[in-house]
């Protein structure tokens, strides 16, 4: 049972359910009469934020919660599940949807409807300080590793057993190939259903429209269209963007995102999910292959990730610029209820969910020697990563 699961006791006659609390931090109060207590401030998803003050003065009306001990409801929470960002603040990471930061901000957007707080530098302060609608300031000299251990504890990638590494492309030349096994396993063959997905780990945004691989097998790609802040969908069997069909349906990929084909032979329906781990994915849209690209169905034995053209001119194909990691592929349709468990699976290793079994791919990318890339269930064989470095397998570092 997870934290978001479970309503948590936070002092006699306070419970708060755990899928609501956004972050819990500690604070001291300054000035008046309260002026030196200590404080635990609770946020709450779509709802005021609520003050616990360790204090022997009753409060008025909902001007505060008063508890007995900051410092056990704080750890009360930590224990449970909450993840310490720095010290003395505690965030429940499944209800955080967007980061945007710079050297003196960090901007937290809670998923859905649940409100936006802003932690910025502040060089009146000496310690951690509400100011009040979501707002808090940190330190000026203690904002660097704030910011710093906020989104290493954040990682786009749950730490521990999902991901200890990752790989970077640099966009240049270097790719994951693996030379055999595909025949079988028909990942982009168009006459077989299949599945694939990928976790996105930084993805550099670019607005030149140009077309970069994603997979393939063969001459048969699956590239992602560059337009600025969206990006589009386009397959073809000619190993090049030029001739490519696409979907009309431009949407961000954001770091940390997985991304998620599934083909329908029967239909020659591919279908693009999309989403953050955690969170349900949204179908962003369903391409259906069409005469042309089936007629000239040219998939291989080998299977890669992120391989270009090498081209220059028309035909253009880039190699993927970014990090990847946790590649997983299906000989068959994954559908919806294995579908939404592989998005909202986090924090445990893949091989102890329960859509593990029907996998014939798992390669946890960055894990291996430099510069071995293994299929752990064996569809695929033969991995490595090409014109790369050592440097390119990255550990993700954790607390």
């Amino acid at each position: 049972m997870t934290f978001s699961d479970t309503f948590h006791q936070i002092t006699d006659g306070l419970r708060l359910n755990g899928a609501a609390i956004v972050y819990a931090s500690k604070f001291t109060q300054q000035g008046g009469t309260m002026s030196g207590t200590l404080g635990l401030e609770i946020a709450i998803a779509s709802d005021p934020n609520i003050t616990l003050l360790q204090t022997d003065k009753p409060p008025a009306a909902n001007e505060y919660v008063q508890i007995a001990d900051r410092d056990a409801a704080y750890q009360l929470l930590f224990g449970q599940g909450m993840t310490e960002v720095f010290t003395g603040t505690l965030v429940n990471a499944l209800l955080i949807g967007r980061l945007e930061y710079d050297d003196s901000r960090l901007t937290v957007d809670v998923v859905g409807a649940g409100g936006r707080y802003v932690f910025k530098s502040d060089a009146q302060i000496s310690e951690a300080t509400p100011l009040g609608g979501g707002v808090w300031g940190i330190p000026t000299p203690l904002f660097p590793a704030f910011k710093t251990q906020a989104l290493t504890a954040l990682s786009t990638l749950p730490s521990g057993t999902q991901a200890s590494s990752y790989i970077a492309f640099a966009g240049t030349d270097d790719y994951v190939n693996f030379t055999g096994g595909n025949t079988v396993a028909g990942y982009l063959d168009w006459t077989k259903d299949w599945t694939i997905g990928i976790t996105i780990v930084g993805y550099p945004q670019y607005s030149d429209s140009k077309y970069q691989c994603l997979f393939a097998s063969g001459n048969n790609v699956i590239m992602i269209r560059r337009g600025g802040t969206n990006q589009s969908l386009y397959v073809a069997s000619n190993n090049t963007g030029y001739a490519s069909q696409g979907i009309n349906t431009w949407v961000p990929i954001n770091d940390g995102d997985r991304i998620q084909f599934e083909y329908s032979s029967s239909s020659n329906q591919l279908r693009y999910f999309k989403g953050p781990a955690g969170q349900v994915p949204v179908l962003v849209g369903t391409l259906v292959v069409n005469a042309t690209t089936l007629a000239g169905n040219d998939p291989g034995d080998d299977f890669a990730i992120g391989r270009g053209n090498g081209l220059d001119n028309y035909q253009e194909l880039l190699h993927w610029d970014g990090g990847v990691n946790n590649f997983i592929g299906q000989s068959g349709e994954m559908g919806t209820s294995a579908r939404i468990a592989y998005f909202e699976s986090i924090g445990e290793a893949y091989d102890e969910q329960p859509w593990y079994g029907d996998l014939a791919s798992w390669a946890m990318l960055g894990e291996d020697t430099y510069p071995t890339v293994t299929d752990t269930k064996g569809a695929l064989t033969g991995g490595e990563l090409m014109n790369g470095t050592s440097d390119d397998f990255v550990v993700i570092e954790t607390p």
